[in-house]
């Protein structure tokens, strides 16, 4: 998704003319002064969501990062005219009131791809009982945004840029979040990651199974986890390859 949104952008920005930049540079040239303003853009704006913890797509997040890094258009677009050769540039505040727009766009074009990409029907259910106002603030990055109370996770899934969320009862929720970063999020629950893109809580394993050199856990909501070489040794220490063999 954001290569196709960068080329849209700057193909976009480039047919329009904006700031007369394919009049100063030609279609080719403003191809590459687009290219590059909205590349290094999106790149601060990957940075700002990563460089701090938990729930990155806050409203209140989004908002700031929209006003720091547009802010710094109408310094960049000047720079970049100079570095392109041209030194008639000087600085002008449309580039941030265009900057807020494009970025409005974005939110809202990346918020209507993830909804599409959520499963509504299988897990409807165990989402709404999740998000009662019930629910004990306990819960932070990751379980936060999938409002789930720690003591119901039962394991964590990769599958692609999303994580598959297993939780007491059956239900599963799907969250676009990356793996590495949920790890991170569930260090003080009491669980461990046992694959490069499997996380299961401690409460969930009830047996293991051997075959060969490979182990995989059974969970308490019937489904398998397979065990890495490197986690066998955390699994054993935390002492889920001694407990009841598979049925």
């Amino acid at each position: 998704m954001p290569p196709v949104i960068w080329l849209g952008i700057t193909v976009i920005l480039t047919i329009v003319d904006a700031f007369g930049v394919a009049t100063a540079f030609g279609l080719v040239l403003a191809l590459v002064f687009w290219g590059a303003l909205v590349g290094v853009n999106m790149l601060g704006w990957s940075a700002w969501r990563r460089s701090l913890p938990g729930k990155r797509d806050s409203a209140g997040r989004m908002a700031l990062g929209a006003l720091v890094l547009n802010l710094l258009l109408p310094i960049e677009v000047p720079l970049l005219y100079r570095l392109m050769g041209r030194g008639d540039a000087s600085v002008d505040w449309k580039p941030f009131a265009y900057g807020l727009l494009v970025t409005g766009f974005v939110m809202v074009l990346l918020r209507a791809t993830r909804a599409r990409h959520t499963p509504a029907g299988q897990d409807d259910e165990v989402a709404d009982t999740a998000r009662s106002p019930a629910m004990p603030a306990t819960s932070f990055g990751i379980l936060a945004r999938a409002g789930i109370d720690p003591a119901d996770l039962l394991s964590v899934r990769a599958e692609d840029h999303y994580c598959r969320l297993a939780v007491r009862g059956g239900g599963t929720l799907l969250v676009h979040y990356r793996f590495r970063d949920a790890v991170g999020d569930l260090a003080d629950v009491q669980g461990a990651q046992v694959h490069r893109g499997a996380w299961v809580a401690d409460r969930a394993v009830t047996g293991s199974e051997r075959t060969g050199r490979r182990w995989s856990l059974q969970l308490v909501d019937g489904s398998r986890v397979p065990v890495s070489e490197t986690s066998i040794a955390l699994c054993r220490a935390r002492g889920w390859l001694e407990r009841g063999g598979l049925a």
